[in-house]
């Protein structure tokens, strides 16, 4: 005698369930932190819980962000590359204790970069500009600031004297 309609559904169900959970086993296991990571996080999302594939992690010359769930991308800047750090929470992220940090860099594929909904994000983000000045200094690596205009500097100093 053969399943019934009930028994049908409840077989073809199972085998969904078992297919789902093998996915998530997958996802999980996959992304891995990099053995030298001094910090890394998920992005946060209902109620400031970990329930998102995109990760993030710092490491002592490198920062990644890693998304997706069946096709995964990785993107990777070198600290050195980052030009400015910045915080910012909104009502919601303040409310569950997270927030983003916003990296401005000079890699061309990344370009700004920002870490959505992170815990602790004003500790992180005072992490990565510490990295950012150690590698800075290692690599000797010269933010060239924009000057004022010639112009605005006055009238008793000549062009030359800026140099």
């Amino acid at each position: 005698m053969g399943l019934s309609f009930w028994g049908w559904c409840l077989l073809i169900l199972g085998i969904i369930v078992a297919i789902a959970i093998l996915i998530l086993v997958i996802a999980i296991k996959s992304a891995k932190p990099h053995e030298d990571a001094v910090w890394h996080d998920r992005k946060r999302t209902i109620f400031g819980l970990p329930w998102s594939f995109t990760m993030y992690e710092l490491t002592g010359d490198r920062i990644f962000v890693q998304s997706g769930f069946l096709s995964m991308k990785e993107e990777e800047i070198r600290l050195y590359r980052v030009l400015d750090v910045s915080f910012k929470a909104s009502i919601g992220q303040r409310l569950f204790g997270v927030g983003s940090v916003i990296l401005e860099t000079s890699d061309k594929t990344a370009g700004n970069i920002e870490l959505h909904s992170v815990k602790k994000a004003r500790k992180v983000k005072e992490l990565i500009a510490s990295k950012v000045e150690e590698q800075r200094d290692k690599k000797r690596v010269v933010n060239r600031e924009i000057m004022a205009g010639i112009d605005d500097i006055g009238d008793d100093v000549e062009a030359d004297d800026i140099n």
